[in-house]
């Protein structure tokens, strides 16, 4: 239903309403003869999404061996890896 879909997507009913009206909706839908619209939301696929994290921009190399490693466990797992971030944190004191 679209109230179950705008509540999953953080919107209010009144805006998915507006989008289904306009022709907006981002995802397939149809309306019922009862009036329902029914939105046939995609199913994603199910997989993994990888983080890798370093303190400081000194270790980058050592962030991009981390990926790497988060990586190659990932797919030797069977896992499909739909994301992966890295991040360098400014931690306190780098220098310690």
């Amino acid at each position: 239903r679209l109230s179950v879909w705008a509540e999953l997507q953080g919107i209010s009913y009144k805006t998915a309403w507006r989008l289904w009206k306009a022709g907006t909706l981002p995802v397939p839908a149809e309306q019922l003869p009862t009036g329902t619209v029914v939105v046939h939301a995609e199913r994603r696929g199910s997989g993994v999404a990888l983080y890798a994290r370093v303190s400081s921009t000194d270790q980058k190399m050592d962030l991009d061996r981390q990926l790497a490693r988060l990586t190659e466990f990932a797919v030797s797992q069977g896992m499909t890896v739909m994301d992966a971030v890295k991040e360098t944190g400014s931690g306190l004191n780098g220098h310690r």
